[in-house]
C-alpha cells in the first residue's frame, strides 16, 4: 500500500468494503475517495458498498456533502452505501446537520441488515 493511498478495498463476499486510510478527508482526498469508490463499484456491480471510516478523525462539511452525493448517486442504481466506524468527532456534525437521516450509518459489518 502506497503511503499516499486514500482507500483500500477489503475483500468481502457480501459487500464492497472500501476502507478510508486518511485521518483527514481534505478536498484532494475526498476527490480521490469518490473516484476510487466509483472504480471499485464498477468491478462489483450490485453489491452494497460499505465505507469504513474507522481511521478518519476529521471530515469537513465538503467531505460530508460528497458522501451524501455519492449515496444519492448509487440510490439510482438501487445500491446502498453504508458508513461504518464513524467516530464521535464525525458523528457530531453529521447529527447536527441531520445527515444521519440521509446517510446509512452502522457500527460495523455485523450490524448491517
Amino acid at each position: 500500500m502506497a503511503s499516499d493511498a486514500v482507500t483500500e478495498v477489503i475483500p468481502h463476499d457480501a459487500y464492497l468494503v472500501v476502507k478510508i486510510l486518511k485521518r483527514t478527508l481534505d478536498d484532494a482526498s475526498t476527490r480521490i475517495l469518490l473516484d476510487d469508490v466509483q472504480v471499485a463499484a464498477a468491478e462489483r456491480i450490485g453489491v452494497p458498498i460499505v465505507l469504513d471510516l474507522s481511521d478518519v478523525k476529521f471530515a469537513p462539511s465538503v467531505a460530508l456533502g460528497s458522501l451524501v452525493q455519492l449515496t444519492n448517486s448509487f440510490k439510482f442504481e438501487e445500491r446502498r452505501i453504508i458508513l461504518v466506524g464513524v467516530s464521535h468527532k464525525i458523528m457530531g456534525p453529521i447529527k447536527v446537520t441531520r445527515l444521519d437521516k440521509v446517510l446509512e450509518i452502522r457500527n460495523g459489518l455485523d450490524d448491517i441488515d
